[in-house]
């Protein structure tokens, strides 16, 4: 079986060379091996086995997700504004071909794991 650091490097890996996604997988390699080993310890407590504190671990994730996605929205505004420099725009380009949009999927799950009322 892999090991965490060969998964990551392999997800890496799929983005183009010389890419965004390898730049930012560069960049927060060493957060991200913290955060893999968090999840870790998390899951050998057993906090997976209720499903309150897994929805609350889980609303972390999403809070900084729509963080990111609304800021993402921000600079598209401001890029349609002309605010933004040619290359801030190349950026975004390339970081919108990734199709990333998680909050839906993170509503979601919280929904199911902590009803209606969860927001």
């Amino acid at each position: 079986m892999p090991t965490e650091a060969e998964q990551t490097n392999k997800v890496r890996n799929q983005g183009s060379p010389n890419g965004l996604f390898r730049a930012c997988m560069d960049v927060i390699k060493g957060s991200h091996s913290v955060g893999q080993a968090l999840r870790t310890a998390a899951l050998a407590a057993g906090l997976l086995t209720d499903r309150r504190c897994y929805g609350e671990l889980l609303a972390q994730f999403y809070v900084a997700t729509v963080a990111l996605e609304k800021r993402l929205e921000e600079i598209r505004d401001e890029e349609e504004e002309g605010v933004i420099s040619d290359e801030h725009k190349a950026l975004l380009s390339n970081l919108r071909g990734l199709g990333y949009s998680f909050s839906p999927g993170y509503e979601k799950d919280l929904e199911h794991l902590l009803g209606s009322g969860w927001r």
